[in-house]
C-alpha cells in the first residue's frame, strides 16, 4: 500500500505556492479547533450567538451543509464505477475521496456543535435509540464514512470489486443518512415551516447538487494548478456533471415553490406562515431572493442552459453559485425554523428573534471550510495520479 501510494504522488503539485497555501490553510484549521474546543469548555451560550429560543445556529446550518455535499459526492462516485465505464467515470475517484474529505469536516462541526462531544459519541455506542433521528444520522453517516475510506484503500491498492462493494453500501447509507437529516426537520414537533414531505425531496436533490457542483470546482482547479487543459473523457465527465447539476437545480427550484405553496395554502398554523413571511419579504429576505434563489438556483440554471454545458468557465461560475445558493439555503432552513418566538403575541414578544454568529461560531466555520481547502491540496499533491487512472 505504502509503494503504491508513493507512485501516486504528483511531484509538480510540491511547489512553493502550493506548499505556502497548503501551511496557511493548516493554520486556519488549527485556528477553527482552538475556537470549538474553547466553545465547548466554556460553554455554548457564553462562546456562541446561541440562545433558549435559537438553540441552532451557523454551526448546526454548516453541518447540514457539508453533510449533504458529502452524501451528493459519495453517489456521484457510486454511479461513476457502478456501471463500467460512464461518462462520470474521470470524476470518480476525486469524488470519493472529497467525500472523505467533506464527512471529516461535516463531523467537526457536529462535535463543536453539540455540549459534549465526548458523551454524545459514548452514548451513541452504548445506548443506541432506534427511535432517535439523530442516533440514526450520526450512526448511517459513520458506516458511510468506514466505507468511503475502505472503498479509497481499495482504489489505492487497485482492488477495483472490492472498491464497488464498499461503495455501493456506502451509496446506500448515505442516501439513509441524508434522509435522516431531512428527516430530523421534518419529524420535528415544532416549528410548522419544517413540515412536509417536500424537505426529503428538497434534501436528496441538493445533495446532488451540491456534490456534482463541488466535484466540478475541485476538477477545475486541480486542472489549473498542473497547468493543464482539460479535454477529452475528462471534459465529457464535466459536461455530464454540469447537466445533472442544472437538472437537479431545477428540480430543487420547484420543490422550493411547492414547499411554499403548501405553507400558503394549506391548513399550516400561523407560526408557519410567519416563518415563511421571513424568508418572503421579512429579515430573511436577501438571503432567500438574492442568494438562495437568484444565485443559487436561476442564475447557474440559465448560464447552464445558453452555454449547453460545453463552456468549462460557465459550468465553473454556476458551480461556484450554486454551492454559495446552497450554503445560504441551509442558513436559512435552519433559523427559519426558530425566527417564530414559540409564544408569539404573549408579553410584547417581537415578531422575529435575532441571531448573529459570535466570533467563535465563524472562526469554527473558516476552520471548517480551511480543512476541506487543505485536505485537497494533500490528496492532489500525495494521491494526484489516481484521480485520472479511475
Amino acid at each position: 500500500m505504502a509503494a503504491k501510494i508513493d507512485d501516486l504522488e504528483e511531484g509538480r503539485l510540491a511547489s512553493a505556492s502550493v506548499k505556502w497555501t497548503t501551511h496557511l490553510l493548516s493554520l486556519f484549521v488549527i485556528a477553527g479547533l482552538t475556537a470549538g474546543v474553547y466553545a465547548t469548555m466554556t460553554g455554548h451560550q457564553i462562546a456562541y450567538g446561541l440562545s433558549r429560543e435559537v438553540p441552532w445556529g451557523i454551526l448546526t446550518s454548516s453541518f447540514a451543509f457539508f453533510a449533504i455535499t458529502s452524501t451528493g459526492l459519495c453517489l456521484l462516485g457510486a454511479i461513476s464505477h457502478a456501471y463500467g465505464v460512464t461518462p462520470l467515470r474521470p470524476l470518480g475517484s476525486r469524488a470519493v475521496y472529497l467525500a472523505i474529505v467533506t464527512t471529516v469536516t461535516a463531523f467537526m462541526l457536529l462535535a463543536f456543535s453539540v455540549e459534549s462531544p465526548l458523551l454524545f459519541i459514548y452514548y451513541n455506542a452504548a445506548s443506541p435509540n432506534l427511535t432517535s433521528n439523530i442516533w440514526w444520522l450520526s450512526t448511517l453517516y459513520g458506516i458511510m464514512s468506514g466505507c468511503l475510506f475502505l472503498r479509497f484503500a481499495f482504489l489505492v491498492s487497485g482492488s477495483q470489486g472490492l472498491a464497488l462493494t464498499f461503495g455501493i453500501i456506502a451509496a446506500v447509507t448515505a442516501v439513509g443518512a441524508n434522509n435522516n437529516l431531512g428527516g430530523l426537520f421534518t419529524l420535528a414537533s415544532d416549528p410548522p415551516i419544517w413540515f412536509g414531505i417536500q424537505l426529503l425531496i428538497l434534501f436528496l436533490a441538493s445533495a446532488v447538487l451540491a456534490g456534482t457542483a463541488t466535484v466540478i470546482i475541485f476538477t477545475v482547479v486541480a486542472y489549473k494548478l498542473r497547468q493543464q487543459e482539460i479535454v477529452g473523457e475528462t471534459h465529457k465527465a464535466l459536461e455530464t456533471a454540469a447537466t445533472l447539476m442544472a437538472l437537479m437545480a431545477g428540480i430543487v427550484l420547484v420543490v422550493t415553490i411547492a414547499r411554499f405553496y403548501s405553507i400558503f395554502f394549506s391548513d399550516t398554523p400561523d407560526p408557519g406562515i410567519t416563518a415563511a413571511r421571513a424568508l418572503i419579504n421579512g429579515p430573511l429576505a436577501v438571503n432567500f431572493w438574492c442568494f438562495e434563489i437568484l444565485t443559487g438556483l436561476i442564475v447557474p440554471l440559465v448560464l447552464l442552459l445558453l452555454t449547453k454545458t460545453k463552456s468549462i468557465w460557465a459550468m465553473t461560475l454556476a458551480a461556484c453559485m450554486a454551492m454559495v445558493g446552497a450554503y445560504v439555503q441551509r442558513f436559512d432552513l435552519v433559523f427559519s425554523g426558530q425566527i417564530v418566538p414559540k409564544f408569539s403575541g404573549w408579553n410584547d414578544l417581537p415578531q422575529y428573534l435575532h441571531y448573529f454568529p459570535s466570533g467563535a461560531e465563524l472562526i469554527v466555520v473558516i476552520g471548517a471550510f480551511s480543512l476541506v481547502g487543505f485536505g485537497f491540496l494533500l490528496g492532489e499533491r500525495f494521491v494526484g495520479k489516481l484521480f485520472r487512472l479511475y
